[in-house]
């Protein structure tokens, strides 16, 4: 019989908690705002996991967190600017494995996603995969031989920190230069948009605008538009779509994977026979497929769980 074990993904703005049996979540999804302090946060675990293990009889807990975690699995190493101060020193396996007897595995949420995608997702049956996660940022996880790449300290596979030029033209989130999600991210698109105004009639943007300065320019203004055909758009979303292919084309070169899946919001808007053409044009050894997620929401707590499962039994 297949063993319960319970899935918790802390994300900057939402955090989930489920139980998952073999590959299926099975009852209810516990969904909070993410609190504002680390205290906030292990007191939402802790009230979530007695209430799932009421339910369930578990025996194991899998965690995917935004940040970087150590390859012991056990905590999160490196925070995010939209969690708590704090939030790194909190030892979760300790912790928690303390106070429920239940083993823990922690790992950062696109590389669990990526695990979900290898899994059980729209990547299975391929060894060497990438999943990039396209949001507000760029997330990436690896897959070779079907295990995740980690790195030295298991910060490994950054990917959205790729520098994409010298210019120096864009700051990013994490204080360098022109990388990679400076260009192709949600925030990325937007940043383009607005530099793309700048060039162009102001009577041709009105539409767009709405009223607004080009400096409240947004991402959802120019999908708005992009569906309704507006030229100006379309020059946006193929200028974007250009940044997101000169990433995947080098990761493409130097991991040669079979697939390449994409998750997150920016994802739902990719034109995938215009990104493989852009991508395989750069492109100089076996061709991947570039492929969008089977999973959304519950990619990072599947892959959790799965990851604590190969682990734990």
């Amino acid at each position: 019989m297949e063993k319960n074990i319970i899935g918790i993904d802390i994300g900057g703005t939402k955090m989930l908690l489920t139980c998952v049996q073999g590959e299926a979540i099975v009852g209810d999804v516990i969904s909070r705002k993410t609190p504002d302090t680390s205290e906030e946060i292990m007191d939402l675990i802790f009230r979530g996991i007695e209430e799932l293990r009421n339910k369930y009889p578990v025996k194991a807990i899998g965690m995917a967190s935004a940040g970087t975690v150590n390859l012991e699995n056990s905590k999160v190493t490196g925070s995010t600017g939209n969690l708590p101060d704090g939030y790194e020193d909190i030892e979760f396996k300790k912790v928690i494995e303390a106070k429920f007897n239940i083993p823990v595995l922690v790992e950062n949420d696109a590389n669990a996603a990526a695990f979900a995608e290898f899994k059980t997702g729209n990547a299975k049956g391929h060894p060497n995969t990438i999943t990039l996660t396209l949001g507000t940022g760029i997330g990436g996880g690896i897959i070779i031989e079907g295990k995740l790449l980690k790195g030295s300290t298991g910060a490994g596979a950054e990917v959205g920190h790729m520098p994409l030029t010298w210019a120096k033209k864009r700051k990013c989130s994490c204080g360098n230069w022109d990388c990679w999600e400076s260009y192709a991210s949600g925030s990325g698109y937007a940043i383009t948009a607005r530099e793309m105004a700048q060039e162009v009639p102001s009577e041709s943007l009105q539409k767009i605008l709405d009223g607004k300065s080009i400096s409240e320019l947004s991402t959802y203004d120019i999908i708005r538009e992009l569906k309704n055909g507006d030229a100006f758009s379309i020059k946006v979303h193929d200028q974007w779509e250009e940044f997101l292919s000169m990433g995947i084309a080098s990761l493409a070169n130097i991991f040669e994977p079979k697939s390449i899946i994409l998750s997150g919001g920016m994802a739902k808007f990719v034109n995938y026979k215009v990104l493989h053409s852009k991508v395989f044009d750069r492109t100089v050894i076996s061709k991947p497929k570039i492929m969008p997620a089977k999973f959304d929401n519950f990619a990072g707590i599947l892959g959790a769980t799965y990851l604590a499962k190969n682990k734990f039994f």
